[in-house]
């Protein structure tokens, strides 16, 4: 071995904490990728520690290896320096000192690996590296951006805002500026990288320039579909910073100025006719996001040829001024023969013919993504314009034809949205197409048809009559949609109250001048449906139809409400003659429960609004509250109070929460922080007399939990409200540490035990006092646990320290920014097959998912949760090939071969359960196992369980699901036998 080796092998042996002299570096691609895979089931110290060094040693050794080998050592090295185990500031330092001999290829992987660590275990942000390390890994990222390689130059943009170069280091807007000079770059995936980390670094809370809108413009008209789907998110994210900026348009020497949000409005029109359908569906989505857009532009969007409001007139001969200098104009011109376009037109548009009738290409686009897309957004942006809804009815209903039930489903919808803000005044056109789809065979079509019409109105009796009839088809036809309709004739009844006259009531129900009536039937489900349309029109309206409606209808009144509940309204009773005195007091007996109140959107609106701003009040209440006075007594019971307090403003916001998608997703996450707060309260009030109780446990459970799911669900939060997130899962270890009896451990494990809550209360300490804002009760406990003189943990010292910070815990203040979005993840139900699946027990099942995600920044987290029957749940990571980008953040999944083993004898059917979920990485591996769990650390553990379990991979991360719900598959294992054939003996 040479001297230069010797002295590499010296290096990489005290960087990773031991040395050793027999330490050689890995010569092969098997070699090293068997290591890789080994050392992700060892847990063993040594090996990881053996392991370390030779991944480091073959990075930087200059004898003559693969790049292959390097690379496989590279992401080895990224791997083992999350185990405790390994000094990972050692680790990092060494990568970035191989950069200087690495050939490309190992250069970027070392920028990815960086990356990686800067997640998790914070390099770079909170962890600082040696500055010999520092310097060369400055000098190559700024090389680096040069390379003729484009991956390299992509890599090395990605990890500029997080290493901040020596020289990029005066604050964000330098590193901001070198990573727009990239935006034009020769090779389109160097320009999608430089996007994609301006689009992350607004995320974070970095100012996008207006100057940078067009740049922005200029990349929409992209060869590359990717760049053109993030450079319509920064579009939307310039012009919602920047909504009154004057934008200038000059044809022809004349000038217009308009606002940089219609200007922006109308260049994401244009988007919509895009040869890419990814490009076209994010175009329609975000179009939806805009408010306060002028009607002018607004209505455009209906009509492909442009509004005369639109055109600006130009002077005969302004054309020849933009050739002044360069001859006189011409005495005349030809004149334009009739029916040939006029080429030589007096005006010009504001904006491209393209973009004119933006909806009307989204609704007519060939691929139904792109039209639920533009569903969605005109229903945001009725919810703003009435004039805007009103044009929009008619287009939404023409859709209810869609060859596609969810498209049909969407279009009904957003009518529904639309008729809460106002009725909705049918046409008998739209009525004719409503009333054909009451026929469609899908029954949530149906009934969301019953909710569009009952938000509807019809101007004539004979069309209500039209309408009376074809509920009555439904009726007989689809008996399961019997409380649809009613809730639908309900409503009818009471927005038709001045169409429902006597004639159109003798006409309903066959009641004649001359003749007495004879009685119907009870039990008629049509009769009881007419019955609910009178009886919920206005009083006044009841009073005139109660001189001819027969005895017998209000007879059948009490059995009706107390079998049709919520269908008739409160003052049922004022409806009924004096002289039926025994009908009344039948109606006027208290019942079992109130009629369902509907609220409007508005209303829903203002309910949300209301309990919102209270949950805030309460929040700041406990964050700035003062130590009360009277004792441990006073304190409890005021802890107490606003727990229960927190709980009922919680549970009001969740009582009036009509719609999620309508509410921002900034208030989801503070609800979410409101429900960990109330927790908070219950174990502060309950810590002093509650020791190794489960209680206490599933408390710090429940925190802890909930406050990875908002860090993982979250994009877009600001480092204020994730240093809340830490600071309380620093609470939610400090409550789970105090339920244990430490003296019934081994001294070694009652120390690692307290080393890793130490660990974590000096990273919140250091990430506190750079931002600022250090509580006292956290000063107090880092200072307490380093005065600590007795090395074993269980002393009274130490336990009263952790008992005095959590007494005086108090929240940190958590105001998420309106750019916050919730990660999401929507399954498609249609690929699961509604029977259940047969197959062959002996062989493994292969199930299928098919689900949309939102806001997903790193895929390869991504997973697939199976929940066997023996309720044992499985991640599976998805194949790269089955995750296409849909667009900047947003990823297709379509799964066909998701292997499930089920040792099932033949014939017991039984069902599996599939949900999609994100890999969080955790603080503190070994501990947060526990803690998420619920767990207690049995009395029996020994420290080499401890030293094993620390490097399991499975604990470093916890499963957050991000679906709505999970789908259930039925599955039946049965034997196959092949036929027989004409060769076997029977």
């Amino acid at each position: 071995m040479s001297a230069k080796r010797a002295h590499l092998e010296a290096d990489n042996a005290g960087a990773a904490g031991t040395s050793s002299a027999k330490i050689e570096p890995y010569t092969t691609y098997l070699a090293a990728h068997e290591a890789l895979v080994s050392l992700r089931a060892v847990h063993t110290e040594s090996e990881v520690l053996e392991g370390g060094q030779r991944a480091l040693l073959t990075v930087r050794t200059s004898d003559p290896l693969p790049s292959a080998v390097r690379q496989v050592a590279v992401r080895l090295v990224a791997l083992l320096c999350a185990h405790p185990a390994t000094d990972s500031v050692a680790m990092v330092a060494g990568l970035t000192l191989a950069l200087t001999a690495a050939e490309p290829s190992v250069r970027c992987e070392i920028y990815q690996a960086l990356g990686t660590l800067y997640e998790v275990k914070g390099i770079f942000a909170t962890v600082a590296i040696p500055t010999d390390a520092k310097s060369t890994l400055d000098a190559a990222i700024l090389s680096d951006l040069n390379h003729s390689q484009h991956h390299l130059r992509s890599a090395a943009l990605a990890l500029l805002p997080i290493a901040r170069p020596h020289g990029q280091s005066a604050g964000p807007s330098s590193v901001f500026n070198t990573i727009c000079s990239y935006a034009a770059d020769a090779h389109p995936k160097v320009r999608q990288a430089a996007l994609c980390a301006i689009l992350r670094q607004h995320m974070v809370g970095v100012a996008l320039p207006v100057e940078m809108y067009d740049e922005c413009v200029v990349a929409t008209k992209d060869d590359f579909e990717q760049v053109r789907l993030v450079a319509i998110e920064l579009i939307w994210a310039i012009s919602s910073a920047f909504p009154e900026y004057p934008v200038t348009i000059e044809k022809y020497d004349t000038t217009e100025t308009i606002r940089l949000l219609d200007d922006a409005f109308v260049k994401l029109c244009d988007m919509v006719n895009d040869s890419s359908v990814i490009v076209r569906q994010r175009a329609c989505a975000i179009l939806g996001r805009y408010r306060d857009v002028k009607h002018s532009f607004l209505s455009q969007t209906f009509s492909k040829q442009v509004m005369s409001n639109l055109r600006r007139f130009v002077p005969r001969g302004q054309r020849g001024k933009s050739n002044k200098g360069r001859g006189p104009p011409k005495a005349s011109s030809i004149p334009t023969p009739q029916g040939d376009a006029e080429v030589d037109s007096d005006e010009f548009k504001l904006l491209d013919s393209g973009a004119a009738g933006a909806f009307v290409h989204g609704l007519e686009d060939e691929y139904q993504e792109v039209r639920d897309a533009a569903i969605e957004s005109i229903t945001e942006l009725s919810i703003g314009s009435t004039e805007f809804a009103a044009k929009a009815v008619d287009f939404l209903v023409d859709m209810f034809n869609d060859s596609s039930d969810r498209v049909r489903l969407c279009a009904i919808r957003a009518l529904v949205a639309i008729g809460d803000r106002s009725v909705i005044k049918l046409t008998e056109e739209q009525l004719s197409i409503a009333l054909s789809a009451m026929k469609d065979a899908c029954h949530t079509v149906r009934e969301g048809i019953y909710a569009f019409l009952a938000v509807s109105a019809v101007a004539q009796p004979d069309a209500l009559s039209k309408l009376m009839a074809a509920m009555k088809s439904s009726l007989d036809k689809y008996p399961d949609d019997q409380m649809p309709i009613y809730r639908a004739l309900m409503a009818l009844g009471l927005s038709h109250s001045n169409v429902i006259n006597t004639a159109f009531v003798r006409a309903l129900l066959g009641i004649s001048e001359h003749y007495l009536s004879r009685e119907a039937r009870i039990d008629d489900t049509v009769y009881a449906g007419n019955v609910i349309l009178l009886m919920n029109t206005d009083l006044p309206t009841r009073h005139e139809l109660a001189t001819i409606l027969p005895d017998y209808v209000f007879s059948h009144l009490p059995y009706l409400r107390d079998k049709y509940r919520g269908c008739f309204p409160q003052d049922i009773v004022q409806s009924v003659p004096t002289e039926l005195g025994f009908v009344r007091q039948m109606l006027e007996q208290p019942r079992d429960d109130p009629a369902v109140v509907q609220l409007s959107l508005n209303d829903r609106q203002r309910r949300q609004s209301s309990a919102l701003a209270n949950i805030r009040s309460v929040l700041s209440l406990v964050s700035d509250r003062e130590e009360l006075r009277g004792g441990d007594a006073v304190e409890r019971a005021w802890q107490v109070e606003t727990a229960a307090l927190l709980a009922r403003r919680v549970g009001e916001f969740e009582h009036s929460l009509g719609d999620v998608a309508t509410m921002p997703q900034a208030d989801c996450v503070v609800v979410e922080y409101a429900r960990a707060t109330e927790l908070v309260l219950l174990v502060q009030s309950r810590a002093a007399t509650m020791l190794r109780r489960q209680e206490h446990i599933d408390l710090a459970s429940k925190i802890m939990l909930g406050m990875y799911k908002i860090e993982a669900r979250s994009v877009g939060l600001d480092p204020s409200c994730r240093l809340a997130l830490v600071y309380l899962r620093l609470f939610a270890h400090a409550a789970w540490l105090h339920a244990h009896s430490m003296t019934s451990y081994d001294t070694r494990l009652a120390e690692r035990m307290l080393a890793e809550f130490s660990l974590r209360a000096k990273r919140a300490d250091q990430l506190l006092r750079d931002r600022s804002v250090l509580p006292s009760e956290l000063a107090d406990l880092v200072q307490r646990l380093a005065e600590s003189t007795d090395p074993h943990p269980a002393t009274e010292q130490t336990a009263s320290s952790i008992r005095a910070f959590i007494a005086g815990f108090k929240p940190l203040t958590f105001a998420p920014f309106g750019r916050c979005q919730l990660v999401s993840a929507s399954c498609s139900k249609t690929a699961v097959a509604r029977r259940p699946v047969e197959f062959n027990h002996v062989f493994p099942l292969n199930l299928s998912l098919s689900a949309s995600l939102a806001w997903v920044v790193h895929r390869s987290k991504i997973v697939v949760e199976v929940t066997m029957p023996t309720n044992e749940v499985i991640a599976l990571h998805p194949p790269p090939s089955t995750l296409k980008p849909l667009a900047p953040l947003h990823w297709s999944l379509s799964w066909d071969t998701i292997p499930v083993a089920l040792p099932l004898s033949s014939g017991e059917s039984t069902a599996i359960g599939l949900t999609i979920a994100l890999k969080h990485t955790v603080d503190v591996p070994w501990s947060d196992s526990f803690i998420v769990k619920g767990a207690v650390v049995p009395d029996t553990y020994k420290i080499e369980s401890y030293y094993k379990a620390a490097g399991d991979l499975s604990r470093r991360h916890v499963c957050i699901p991000i679906a709505d719900s999970s789908i259930l598959v039925g599955v039946n294992p049965v034997e196959f036998k092949p036929p027989p054939s004409s060769f076997t003996r029977i």
